[in-house]
């Protein structure tokens, strides 16, 4: 073979592009494992833009072949033989050098003849391969013409030539791609072997041998091609990770013509292909996890319809006795590093119980939803359950004892938008609705969607006609004892706004309520409530983001702070009684921290733990270290200052103990 134009791989130089650890959460469905592969990972060349020419004689290929060192038959008989796979745009190429001094050929060119054999598996988008075994029949010069078979039938626009060497022979064949199917979109994720026949006369072959023991699937070693190779020198061999990933999907993340390769090495997700970045550049973000085990699902689908595929993780984040599952959706930015559009904890596991949420993906034409769905639970005890809320954009699991039986998102734009919410009748119920109501009353029952008698059209019309809200539905909506005598008050979200209103409210004709302080309503990510402060009350508990932009000395990006932020009503009004920053984020950085309701003896204390940087550290944090109250929020507990604060309800509002 002659080949002339650009040097090979060993000279091309690749940008390891980084790209920001992403925190990761929670999926569902049955993608297997990928199995352990078998056997020598075969070398690739790339050949394109070099004039190739086929005369038989591997000189100018890599120095290097790989052995095909498995013996499956034939012992100390068995041939010696060594190859190499190249490619470019339109074909496949296998050169070989094998020490047999007799070829046996016919022109039928059938199994039990000298041959060749390279098995070529194509991930399928829904999970699994599809393996080709291509037939290279090495001929005899002036007799016989090489033959490359497919399936038993000679195939089209291939061809194979051999050349004597000593002891044995040399050939150089090449397989157009369009001979497999998948190769139209799939030149990514590819798994290959070489096997050498070699046969007695009579029809019989007497000595096998070959670079795995493998014939098909994902037991075949990889095959890395040219945007593979890269993944291979820059990442996985420095860091020594395994050669095969622990979970892989193939899909159009990015938008070329050929598929990306979505996977899993260990604690690092992973995207790479031939369009993706030109094929030069390949992009990694490290997971929050322990280790690939800790990875339970990877799938991509098109939720939004645009024919790009978004990433979707289920993952274990902390050990297996004591954890949070949590549902990631990752979509690809215009930068070709995906971000978080979805967050969604899924499962808890402690010493004192467990619970899982069912996650269903609902398909409607060209797009797709998500549903989460109560699930199995046990050991959790409403009256005692003290676990932190999730920091950040992560929305809370749904638990037994609340009254929304499923949530459904749907991606619009960006982000992930909550579509339809579901009620049921809860089957666990707190002993008393408050773990702390004052002795011989009851507290107040858990958020709940307003009957018909409860809706107070007048008043919510009243409330619309003075804000101008005109016939926009709500964020949020429930009902719950948050004032006044035991009569349950609605609460609504609307936009920014927190309105309170109810048949013993203001006598049933007006309302109250309180603006949120963040930028617009979406940027409430959560709405309910819970008496926190023991007085036999509901008060109401409001997850939200505020938005700023930061310093150029930042590069100007916005930098998001996630808040909790607790309403009480005292008297007729709203009043906030509680504040504190829970996360922080800019560009591919954040810092994740957590609420903890923990059980007083009237009511709770709120406990802001120490939080989990994500890609920041103590020297790289750009931030100075907030002491008091930020914007009205109690400082971010980072993970290198510091311990836990504990704030207890003081009769008006939560003050540090």
């Amino acid at each position: 073979m002659k080949l002339g134009g650009r040097p090979g791989p060993g000279s091309l130089r690749r940008a390891l592009r980084r790209g920001g650890a992403v925190a990761l959460v929670a999926l569902f469905a049955a993608f297997p494992g990928v199995a352990r592969a078998e056997g020598a990972m075969l070398l690739t060349e790339p050949l394109e833009g070099r004039k190739v020419r086929l005369d038989g004689v591997p000189k100018e290929w890599p120095s290097k072949f790989t052995d095909l060192s498995r013996k499956l038959q034939g012992g100390r008989s068995a041939p010696a033989a060594s190859g190499n796979v190249g490619y470019d745009a339109r074909y496949v190429y296998v050169a070989m050098k094998v020490k047999d001094g007799k070829i046996v050929r016919t022109r039928g060119a059938g199994a039990g003849e000298d041959h060749a054999v390279l098995y070529l598996a194509f991930p399928k988008a829904a999970g699994g391969y599809t393996t080709y075994a291509v037939g290279l029949y090495p001929g005899e010069p002036g007799k016989l013409p090489g033959v490359v078979k497919l399936g038993g039938r000679t195939v089209a626009g291939a061809s194979l030539v051999e050349a004597p060497m000593a002891g044995g022979f040399t050939f150089e064949a090449k397989i157009p791609w369009s001979a497999f199917r998948e190769a139209t979109r799939t030149r990514v994720g590819l798994r290959g072997a070489l096997r050498y026949n070699d046969a007695d006369r009579g029809g019989v072959v007497g000595a096998v041998v070959a670079t795995s023991t493998a014939r098909g699937g994902s037991a075949l070693p990889p095959l890395p091609l040219e945007a593979e190779q890269g993944l291979h020198q820059a990442l996985i061999g420095p860091k020594n990770l395994p050669d095969v990933p622990a979970r892989q999907a193939v899909g159009n993340v990015a938008g070329g013509r050929l598929y990306e390769q979505v996977a899993v090495y260990s604690t690092y997700l992973t995207i790479v292909g031939p369009d993706f970045r030109a094929g030069k550049e390949f992009h990694f973000s490290e997971l929050s996890v322990e280790d690939a085990r800790a990875v339970n699902e990877l799938r991509l689908v098109d939720f939004d319809g645009d024919g790009l595929d978004e990433i979707v993780l289920r993952l274990r984040i902390g050990k297996r006795a004591r954890h949070r599952e949590v549902l990631n959706v990752l979509k690809m930015g215009s930068d070709d590093v995906p971000y978080v559009a979805l967050s969604h904890e899924v499962g808890i596991k402690t010493e004192d119980g467990e619970l899982e949420n069912e996650v269903k993906i609902k398909k409607a034409g060209s797009k797709a939803s998500i549903e989460i769905v109560q699930g199995k639970s046990k050991g959790f005890d409403p009256d005692t359950y003290a676990e932190p809320l999730p920091g950040g954009e992560t929305h809370a699991a749904l638990l037994p004892w609340e009254t929304t039986k499923s949530r459904t998102f749907e991606l619009r734009g960006r982000t992930f938008q909550s579509a339809d919410e579901e009620s049921w009748e809860p089957k666990m119920k707190a002993k008393v609705a408050s773990r702390a109501a004052p002795r011989g009353a009851s507290g107040p029952p858990a958020p709940r969607p307003p009957s018909p008698d409860e809706l107070l059209d007048r008043v919510y019309g009243l409330y619309r006609k003075d804000r101008g809200v005109g016939a926009k539905k709500p964020r949020f909506d429930f009902v719950t004892d948050v004032a006044g005598d035991t009569t349950p008050e609605r609460v609504v979200v609307h936009d920014r706004d927190i309105v309170v209103f109810g048949k013993g409210f203001r006598a049933g004709s007006s309302y109250t309520f309180i603006t949120v302080g963040v930028p617009e309503g979406k940027d409430i990510v959560n709405a309910t409530a819970r008496d926190v402060t023991g007085d036999g009350k509901a008060e109401i508990i409001v997850r939200g983001v505020l938005h700023a932009k930061a310093s150029k000395a930042l590069g100007g990006d916005v930098v998001q702070r996630y808040g909790l932020f607790i309403y009480q009503v005292q008297g007729d009004e709203l009043t906030r009684v509680f504040a504190a920053e829970t996360g922080r984020a800019l560009g591919k950085n954040r810092i994740i921290g957590a609420v903890a309701f923990a059980p007083a003896d009237k009511g709770f204390e709120l406990e802001l733990r120490p939080a989990r940087a994500i890609g920041w550290t103590e020297q790289t944090y750009p931030f100075p270290i907030d002491q008091t109250a930020a914007g009205g929020l109690e400082p971010l507990q980072l993970p290198w200052a510091g311990s836990s604060k504990r704030y207890v309800y003081d009769g008006t509002r939560f003050s540090q103990r």
